[in-house]
């Protein structure tokens, strides 16, 4: 995969700009603690009509890492720096996880930038004991490394049965996990923490569609529901037999939802 790097915010930005010259531009953000190539089963469907952009958070893949702290205002307005030097006026938006959250203030804070939003596995608020649970995984990487996260990681992400059957892309999703800097993992982390955007919601104008995982018990449908009921218009469709990272374990049904929406709202 080529990529290319860019001063965005005072850091270097890492991102790849493909497929279509002459198609809509459709931005690709990926979970905590993997890179853009997270994205990878995607790319031969929308890289036919879409010109994508996939491009690495703060401290992970090839991104620099300013800092141990993030906000979630500022991973949206490090998407907007890179479309604006990126010279793209508009854009869909598609987030996986903590991408999804970005996706949400960016909707926000830049609509004119915004030509749809897909919301993938996703939440709009923290509550107390999820802020708990960052918190120790925060304690635990600054003292022991990203190595204490992989199995749990997994275990949330994948369902049993898949972690069972795909040996191989577990073994791949681990090498993002722990290819993850130490700051950029706990600067997400703090950016997650301060997630609470429910009330907010109803001023979203674009095209939205959500795609919970049926067997995503960190983020579970009803969250996505929450979402859906305060963006007017959304819809959404549960990715069956899937967990957290439906891209990756249900990649094809997961790409016929995505590209059928984006198809629709985009051309």
């Amino acid at each position: 995969m080529s990529r290319a790097s860019a001063t965005i915010n005072g850091y270097k930005l890492a991102y790849r700009l493909e497929g279509n010259q002459r198609g809509p531009v459709v931005v690709l953000s990926h979970a905590l603690a993997t890179s853009m190539d997270i994205w990878g089963y995607q790319l031969p469907l929308l890289m036919r009509r879409f010109r994508v952009l996939l491009y690495d958070l703060r401290g992970h893949g090839g991104s620099e890492s300013p800092g141990a702290s993030y906000t979630l205002e500022e991973l949206a307005s490090d998407v907007a720096a890179l479309l604006e030097h990126l010279e793209i006026p508009r854009a869909a938006f598609v987030g996986v996880s903590i991408g999804g959250m970005i996706g949400q203030i960016f909707a926000l804070q830049f609509p004119d930038k915004l030509s749809s939003l897909v919301l993938c596995s996703t939440g709009s608020q923290t509550e107390q004991q999820g802020k708990n649970t960052l918190e120790d995984r925060i304690n635990k990487v600054r003292s022991e490394g990203l190595q204490t996260q992989v199995q749990p990681t997994l275990a949330r992400w994948f369902s049993p049965r898949f972690i069972e059957e795909a040996p191989h892309t577990m073994a791949w999703v681990s090498d993002l996990i722990l290819s993850t800097s130490v700051e950029g993992y706990v600067g997400c982390c703090r950016a997650v923490q301060g997630l609470d955007i429910t009330e907010a919601l109803s001023a979203i104008q674009a095209r939205t569609l959500l795609i919970p995982g049926e067997q995503d018990l960190g983020f579970p449908e009803r969250i996505s529901r929450a979402i859906q009921q305060r963006v007017a218009g959304s819809e959404l469709v549960v990715l069956r037999d899937a967990a957290h990272l439906g891209n990756v374990e249900r990649a094809h049904a997961f790409n016929e939802i995505l590209a059928g929406f984006l198809n629709r709202t985009l051309t």
